[in-house]
């Protein structure tokens, strides 16, 4: 079998590419979409009404496009709220 130890007694050519090769391409921006459930029931066949969320954090008509990292801390802010689903698309 084999060494993945180069000449030089490093990790080889081969590993690093493997390495490489397994990490998945991020995105900057994001998407910040809450459901409310009017009943309180989370479900597939219960009605729910979308709000979506601006960079400022406060509710928008339209969806908008949000820096990742503000996403997640207005997901945060949000989670646990009573009858909702927090989303980050």
């Amino acid at each position: 079998m084999p060494s993945l130890r180069g000449p030089c007694g490093g990790i080889g050519f081969l590993a690093v590419l493997a390495m490489a090769s397994l990490q998945a391409p991020t995105c900057e921006i994001r998407r910040v979409v809450v459901h409310f459930y009017p009943e309180g029931i989370k479900g597939g066949g219960h009605p729910f009404e979308q709000q979506f969320f601006g960079r400022r954090g406060k509710p928008v008509k339209k969806m908008r496009f949000v820096p990742a990292e503000k996403a997640f801390a207005i997901a945060r802010s949000l989670q646990g709220t009573r009858g909702c689903t927090v989303s980050v698309i």
